[in-house]
């Protein structure tokens, strides 16, 4: 689903008295939210943007499992997640559908049972979310915020890393399984360019960042299989870089190695020299 922007909607379905499934004036199905929105609602009524705080078009046919959980879940949740939703959005300069809104609200429906019964639930995310998506992290922090604000409570700190995740997964496309395998690979690569170059590396420079960045696209190659066309002219970089650094030729041998290992995917020429020039820009910051 995706979001729209219609003025008035046509009653098709309701699915509670703050939800409804309607059509807009293109003949498309929208999930319609805000409060009161379908409270004495009658199939083919209209509905005006006025009563709606949100819609999202229907790309697929309505899953009645995001139906039922929506009808279990308190409006003031689904609200709040909107608006942590909201401000990502604006933060991440990306569009998120509706599948983010109920993973969301879920999984903030679920913290607020266990907080009001006394249960801290250990979060499967870890530090390597601070690390690698701090982006995403700070607007977990934020969310933990408008959460606590609106639910007069006091969650855990690392309730913003799990916040974080659903953005995580739902910005990347992928399942929260592979984000975990991405980000346990990412941390492990770090792990080896410090001991291989016996060196601790800032992660508040720039070169770091874009380490992380690059690791991040070539792991979607790798967990697609899917080798990118080799990069022409690539042969005088790897010849300048093998007589000036020979530490780093090792360092991303090994480096390859574990990918094959692990993932079972050969590291082309081009994955290789990209990979050189991260690691000797790395090498280069922490000589300053």
């Amino acid at each position: 689903m995706k979001e729209n922007t219609g003025q008035i909607l046509i009653v098709d379905k309701i699915v509670n008295n703050n939800i409804v499934i309607a059509k807009d004036f293109r003949g498309r199905e929208v999930v319609a939210i805000g409060k009161g929105v379908g409270f004495r609602k009658r199939k083919n009524e209209a509905v005006h943007r006025s009563e709606i705080m949100k819609t999202y078009v229907l790309l697929d046919k309505v899953d009645s499992g995001v139906l039922t959980l929506f009808e279990e879940i308190q409006f003031e949740v689904i609200e709040t997640s909107q608006k942590i939703i909201d401000y990502a959005q604006e933060k991440l300069n990306v569009k998120f559908n509706v599948n983010l809104l109920m993973s969301l609200s879920d999984h903030i429906n679920f913290a607020l049972i266990q907080y009001r019964q006394g249960n801290h639930v250990p979060k499967l995310v870890n530090e390597e979310v601070k690390r690698f998506y701090k982006e995403e992290y700070h607007i977990g922090e934020i969310a933990v915020q408008m959460i606590n604000e609106r639910f007069q409570i006091l969650f855990p700190k690392d309730e913003a890393t799990a916040i974080a995740f659903h953005l995580i997964t739902a910005t990347e496309n992928k399942s929260n399984h592979q984000m975990m395998i991405i980000m346990k690979a990412v941390s492990d690569i770090v792990k080896i360019v410090e001991d291989y170059l016996n060196v601790s590396l800032h992660e508040d420079t720039i070169a770091y960042s874009r380490f992380v960045i690059h690791l991040k696209f070539l792991f979607k190659t790798v967990l697609s299989k899917q080798n990118v066309p080799e990069v022409a002219g690539m042969d005088f970089i790897f010849t300048q870089i093998k007589s000036e650094y020979k530490n780093v030729i090792e360092c991303v041998k090994k480096i390859a190695d574990y990918i094959m290992e692990k993932f079972n995917y050969r590291c082309t020429d081009g994955d290789c020299i990209y990979l050189m020039l991260h690691v000797v820009r790395l090498y280069e910051t922490t000589l300053n």
